[in-house]
């Protein structure tokens, strides 16, 4: 009878976190193109903090990712300096990470943003 409970109560844990673990990979980023890295030749060009865990990185004057942090940085929307640890050329997704005042947070996903995307997101961000 114990082992009947244990298992059942497993079954139930083992359900309800991959509901969980779906609901937290759909976090409205859904609509955009995910990518595995970004090429920036000379570092970022520009970039504008959205929330707590999502900033916008200019790899160029017209080319905008969104960045999603593994998880969130208090100071990111009032930091007036990032540093983006890169390989190269390439700033990477799950192995490359945004310094913020001395942390480290790991790069979660990079997506693909038209310039409109960017203005429309950074405008929302303003407001």
């Amino acid at each position: 009878m114990k082992t009947l409970i244990a298992s059942a109560l497993l079954i139930l844990g083992l359900t309800s976190a991959s509901h969980a673990k779906a609901a937290a990979s759909d976090d409205g980023l859904a609509g955009y193109e995910q990518v595995k890295s970004i090429t920036a030749f000379r570092g970022p060009y520009s970039w504008t903090a959205i929330d707590d865990d999502t900033l916008i990185v200019w790899a160029n004057a017209f080319d905008p990712y969104l960045v999603k942090l593994k998880f969130p940085s208090l100071d990111l929307r009032f930091a007036r300096a990032i540093a983006i640890t890169q390989f190269g050329s390439q700033i990477h997704a799950n192995s490359d990470a945004i310094h913020v005042r001395g942390f480290r947070y790991p790069i979660g996903g990079i997506y693909k943003l038209s310039r409109d995307e960017a203005k429309q997101l950074s405008r929302n961000e303003r407001s």
